[in-house]
């Protein structure tokens, strides 16, 4: 599926990888050249984030879609914990992809201090809703020098082809497919 959808980048959360576990050949199923992202899924504060990125780091991965959410019903991502994780995990070096909630402002705060895009949500995670959030979207499009990811929410093509028209310079998918 990777190799036929041509894409570039692939998330993988280390709490399904076993680094220690040689039988693990979760990354190894990776076809080269496509680019590993560990995603802090999973963590609930910043402190845990940067833990995660620090290992990533260490296991030779420095690009980090950074996901904190401390409610695991509705994973929602929580904008002050995202922030303070931001810019310590662009100090240990990493590049950051933060995902966040439709928030124009949090985007140019998150743009100021270095992160690599913008990951504003379209509607909740897993929710196949489509983009309840285009009003927003709009203005971090708008307003962004950066590359802005619209994730979550995503849940048929039609929903995909009209992030890119609002002008999002990509979507991530992940429900859509794997339901």
């Amino acid at each position: 599926a990777i190799l036929s959808s041509e894409t570039e980048l692939v998330t993988v959360s280390l709490s399904r990888v076993d680094l220690a576990d040689s039988d693990d050949d979760m990354i190894s199923s990776i076809p080269a050249g496509v680019k590993v992202v560990v995603n802090t899924s999973g963590a609930r504060n910043a402190k845990e984030a940067v833990t995660i990125a620090k290992i990533a780091k260490a296991a030779g991965f420095d690009w980090i879609k950074l996901e904190i959410h401390p409610d695991r019903r509705h994973l929602l991502p929580d904008p002050i914990e995202t922030f303070y994780a931001a810019k310590e995990i662009l100090n240990i070096g990493c590049v950051v992809m933060p995902y966040i909630n439709a928030d124009a402002v949090l985007c140019k705060r998150l743009e100021d201090i270095g992160v690599q895009c913008v990951m504003p949500l379209g509607s909740l995670i897993g929710s196949n809703q489509g983009l309840k959030t285009d009003y927003m979207l709009r203005i971090i499009i708008e307003q962004s020098n950066l590359p802005v990811i619209i994730d979550a929410g995503i849940g048929s093509p039609a929903d995909a082809a009209a992030a890119i028209e609002l002008g999002a310079d990509a979507v991530l998918v992940n429900t859509a497919v794997a339901a």
